[in-house]
């Protein structure tokens, strides 16, 4: 497959611009989350109770390192299910890149495309990049869905959500199921795909007169993409599962990891929830961060996670709870996944 994605599709200076919009709405959110909740009813000796315990900090910051080992580990041997051979300096990058990418784009959409393209710089071929992305990105989906049945069923962790949250996790769970349903009946109808490919180069020519694109490049990306990804879907499902368990393993415990970071924020700011309570409560929310329009889910995410563990930190360690999170999970994934992706473009264009 010719090289879908060219270095100028990731303009370095319309990417620089991009990031300041979700560091805005974030900031903007959690001024919001502090001055209605940091000092509601909250006298001021409560609010000297509150001291740091910065070790916390510090083991949040080993966990979150160990989150990108992890991921990066991950990437660097699944490419051997693909009988390719990547530096696990590449893997990492990949999954850093990932990170940059979906903080800064809408519905966090950005992070497969950049994966896919430091994955093909490292020495996967197009078709190999984009089969391991898709199918790791449906595993993403599914492991986490594996993690939700774990601590319902087998530890018992309950959780409530209502109200605006309640309808947006429906919402994404209707339109996973429906996505999910379609590539795989398209998965063995190709027909149908095909079908539907004319139908919507039908539509383009007749309702959007100016695009220029050619009809046989469509169908042939079509046709191809179609014959890698059920290629890559017999390597890891049939001819060699053990990468499929290795994803599946990893994801899970990558999330388990990520979902403690709430805990040991928790304990640097003095209170001590039970750990299990604190990560099954955010598997649920982080299916709706992937449904939020706003780039990285700024904005929706800080807000959502002020509301449900409003309850387990108190109203006056809300605002800053929020804040030192969404560092972990956020800002720091996007400042070094950034300056991995810039090295990675620079490499790229400097050849």
């Amino acid at each position: 497959m010719d090289d879908p994605i060219q270095v100028s599709r990731f303009d370095p200076a319309k990417i620089k611009k991009r990031v300041i919009f979700p560091i805005l709405i974030s900031l903007g959110s959690m001024a919001f989350i502090f001055s209605f909740t940091s000092f509601r009813g909250i006298s001021i000796e409560e609010i000297e109770k509150t001291r740091f315990h910065f070790p916390f900090l510090g083991m949040a910051l080993l966990v979150l390192f160990i989150t990108w080992m992890v991921d990066g580990l991950r990437v660097y041997l699944t490419a051997r299910a693909w009988d390719k051979k990547i530096s696990f300096r590449s893997a990492l990058a990949a999954v850093l890149s990932q990170y940059f990418m979906s903080s800064i784009t809408p519905f966090m959409t950005g992070g497969s495309p950049a994966q896919l393209y430091v994955l093909a710089q490292s020495g996967l071929g197009w078709g190999e990049a984009s089969s391991l992305v898709v199918i790791c990105g449906i595993l993403y989906q599914a492991s986490l869905l594996l993690l939700l049945f774990v601590f319902v069923f087998f530890f018992r962790v309950g959780f409530t959500l209502r109200g605006v949250l309640l309808g947006v996790l429906y919402s994404f769970a209707i339109f996973y199921s429906a996505v999910m349903f379609l590539l795989f009946f398209f998965l063995y109808h190709p027909s149908a795909l095909f079908r539907a490919t004319n139908w919507g180069i039908s539509f383009v020519r007749r309702h959007f007169k100016r695009a220029k694109f050619s009809e046989e490049a469509v169908r042939k990306w079509i046709e191809e993409f179609l014959e890698e990804f059920r290629e890559g879907f017999a390597i890891l499902f049939r001819k060699k599962p053990q990468y499929l368990a290795w994803n599946l393993g990893c994801y899970m415990f990558n999330y388990t990891l990520i979902f403690s970071l709430a805990y040991l924020v928790i304990r640097a700011l003095g209170s001590s929830p039970p750990i299990l309570r604190v990560i099954g409560v955010q598997i649920p929310l982080f299916y709706i961060f992937s449904f939020i329009p706003s780039p990285g889910a700024s904005g929706g995410a800080e807000v959502s996670l002020a509301s449900v563990f409003s309850g387990l930190v108190g109203i006056h360690k809300v605002g800053m709870f929020v804040l030192l999170w969404r560092s972990f999970t956020f800002y720091l994934p996007m400042l070094v996944g950034g300056i991995v992706f810039f090295r990675v473009l620079r490499g790229v264009s400097g050849r």
